[in-house]
């Protein structure tokens, strides 16, 4: 691999504006409630607290619960990174750690963890550290950001996307009293139902969400299929009457939904962001295969599909999603923090099989701005490596490689989000 090549790589993406193709980032007046922040508080925040949980079977406020000290909390801290400081969840955290607390050292000892605890309180507190780090360190040009029904987003910072899990839970009383109620409407049968899920997406879509969201996967499984409208409407009907639903009609009103969001995107031009792929602790794995959308997409040919986390660990067959199928474009949201190695492999593949604008190449995937940065570091390391070594290695030019890195952490997301040219 050429350094010098790799390096100039590098300088090119630390000067680029960035398009986070996937955030949940707490909004500037929700992070200042809380601040200053901690090294407890950002490790616990970070992905490293499936690693707490994994290591300890406890969540980081129970191994934290009997502290009263830092002095405390950092024995625990400690213990857990004796045993995983080789993931890159952690990793993660040290990255953000020397790049913007002034860490020195390669790792986290008895001897620098105070220091660099009191410059991440100090540094916290400052009213314009929130707007500092992402905007002047990370240089991002927004952040497409997951937003819970009727909630709202701050357009400085974010571009939003409508989270839709609850679209599915509306044969529950609950779920349908709170659209009712948002909306101002009635929901008395099927065609009201949808009527009031579209109501709700213009809305959105007026405020300038550019796309909706679903995670079912963390809790069903992605296979979904076509069903009839009379047969959803008796099962909603039977839901309105509260009677109790079996679970396979459960699915199938769920899967008539998705079906039906999906042809909502088509009709409106938002796109339809999908979770796929990785998943927490004890989930089953299976049900997050992109691969088990491909009824739904083939179904769909106009609605613009934005499948994220790389379907990792299906990110082969999610490369040859993109490869066969022109309204898929795949995104490598939280992919870099899960794992570098994995993330240079599927990058290898993905550049020799899919055309460049429908790769979406960060999405931070992180709740405070701190760990945005860790990420993108990684995230640009994992780039420069494969397309330097692409140059040397497989006929790649070194113009195109530069365009590459620009197209997948900005241009891509600029033409396929719709967001205004500078």
């Amino acid at each position: 691999m050429s350094k010098a090549f790799r390096e100039q790589l590098l300088a090119e993406m630390a000067a680029l504006k960035t398009v986070d193709c996937h955030s949940h980032t707490c909004l500037r007046n929700e992070y200042y409630q809380s601040a200053p922040k901690s090294l407890f508080d950002l490790s616990s925040a970070a992905y490293f607290e499936r690693e707490i949980v994994s290591v300890t079977g406890q969540s980081p406020q129970d191994i934290y619960a009997d502290c009263d000290s830092d002095e405390q909390r950092w024995q625990q801290l400690k213990a857990v990174v004796d045993k995983a400081r080789n993931v890159s969840y952690w990793r993660h955290n040290l990255v953000t750690f020397q790049g913007l607390f002034d860490l020195e050292e390669d790792e986290l000892t008895d001897d620098n963890w105070y220091g660099l605890n009191e410059r991440i309180k100090q540094k916290t507190a400052d009213s314009n550290w929130y707007h500092h780090v992402t905007a002047e360190v990370c240089k991002l040009r927004t952040q497409v950001k997951n937003i819970p029904w009727f909630e709202d987003w701050e357009p400085e910072y974010f571009t939003g996307v409508l989270r839709m899990e609850s679209a599915l839970e509306l044969w529950l009383v609950e779920a349908r009293t709170q659209l009712e109620e948002y909306l101002g409407c009635s929901i008395v049968d099927l065609g009201s139902c949808t009527q009031a899920l579209g109501d709700l997406a213009e809305q959105y879509q007026a405020r300038g969400a550019v796309g909706i969201k679903l995670a079912h996967a963390y809790r069903r499984t992605l296979s979904s299929e076509p069903v009839e409208e009379p047969t959803a409407a008796r099962i909603f009907a039977a839901a309105l009457r509260r009677e109790e639903i079996p679970p396979p009609q459960v699915k199938q009103f769920e899967d008539y939904i998705i079906y039906f969001l999906a042809g909502l995107c088509s009709d409106t031009g938002l796109i339809f962001d999908i979770h796929t792929g990785v998943q927490t602790n004890w989930a089953h794995i299976p049900d997050s295969d992109p691969l088990l959308l491909l009824p739904l997409i083939h179904a769909h040919k106009s609605t613009r599909f934005n499948l994220y986390h790389a379907g990792y660990p299906y990110s082969r067959e999610m490369g040859m999603l993109g490869k066969h199928c022109p309204n898929v474009w795949l995104n490598m949201a939280w992919m870099y923090v899960i794992t570098m190695e994995g993330s240079r492999q599927t990058l290898r593949e993905w550049i020799d099989l899919v055309p460049a604008y429908r790769l979406l190449g960060f999405g931070s995937d992180v709740c405070y701005p701190e760990l945005i940065y860790g990420h993108l570091q990684m995230a640009r390391s994992c780039l420069a490596d494969v397309l330097a070594e692409k140059v040397d290695r497989d006929f790649l030019s070194q113009q195109v490689a530069l365009d590459l890195a620009k197209m997948m952490l900005h241009d891509n997301a600029v033409e396929f989000y719709g967001l205004e040219t500078e």
